[in-house]
């Protein structure tokens, strides 16, 4: 697996030479750059791999809009993949900055703050997803079932505070705190840099890179928390689902929602 993630690593990158891109190493060797002359990635081509509701697209019937989400689940599956493979080119290459460490699988931070800032505080607030949150959470008929007793609930479930991801799928918590410390960061776009975490929450990114640069666009994320009127996962309306890439997450009726930013980590300090 090891040779055949390197192969691929190396087509891409002989592909994205051919292009007129490539990644390259910064001066400082701190962070990683995706440079391309004459065309970007835009957020509209990366798609998310979350799972889309089977069983909702079964009871709607309608055809020409399962032929749809089945293209577009099967677009979003393969763009995972290839986010993934892609930017293992940094790791294969042996482009990591001193002292970083490969992560594998990819780990997921759940972070708050403004877009366009490039530090700031309360990273004491943020989260840390260990594994993809997503094929471990729960569509909503899913947890309908468990709510009419047919199936068990994971342990993990709390309708008293739950996130959803963009296509409405109910995810395991992150870690919380995000522990202190250094990590690789990107938003599978253009800018792979370095994040500092301190025990204070003081965050700072490297190489003037800003919260946006690193956040992954279609990877939507949002924590539900039940106000007086009682809102849980029960009361997500489905039809405001799926998110566009890098769109706000939708209320919840009954509920206070927060959003998050979603970062990618490749690399851990050791």
């Amino acid at each position: 697996m090891a040779a055949f993630r390197y192969l691929t690593a190396i087509f891409l990158l002989g592909n994205a030479v051919s292009r007129g891109s490539a990644f390259v190493a910064s001066p400082q060797n701190k962070a990683a750059v995706f440079v391309s002359r004459g065309s970007s990635l835009s957020p509209s081509t990366v798609l998310s791999s979350s799972p889309s509701d089977e069983d909702e697209k079964k009871a709607k019937g309608d055809d020409k809009s399962l032929g749809s989400k089945a293209r577009r689940a099967l677009l979003a599956s393969s763009a995972a993949a290839l986010t993934y493979n892609a930017f293992t080119v940094v790791p294969a290459f042996g482009l990591l900055p001193p002292g970083y460490e490969k992560v594998s699988p990819l780990q997921f931070i759940a972070a708050l703050g403004d877009p366009r800032a490039t530090s700031g505080e309360g990273a004491e607030s943020w989260g840390l997803w260990p594994v993809d949150p997503g094929p471990l959470g729960l569509r909503l008929r899913t947890y309908e079932r468990i709510k009419a007793g047919e199936i068990s609930a994971p342990s993990w479930l709390n309708d008293g505070d739950f996130f959803l991801d963009e296509n409405a799928i109910v995810m395991p918590q992150p870690q919380f705190p995000l522990p202190p410390g250094k990590y690789l960061v990107t938003g599978a776009r253009t800018v792979i840099t370095g994040l500092t975490v301190e025990l204070s929450g003081k965050w700072t990114l490297d190489n003037a890179a800003k919260l946006y640069d690193v956040t992954h666009l279609p990877c939507r994320a949002a924590r539900y928390k039940p106000n007086a009127e009682g809102g849980s996962p029960a009361t997500v309306r489905r039809s405001d689902f799926p998110v566009a890439p890098g769109g706000v997450m939708p209320e919840v009726p009954g509920t206070n929602k927060q959003d998050y930013a979603v970062l990618f980590v490749v690399g851990k300090q050791m």
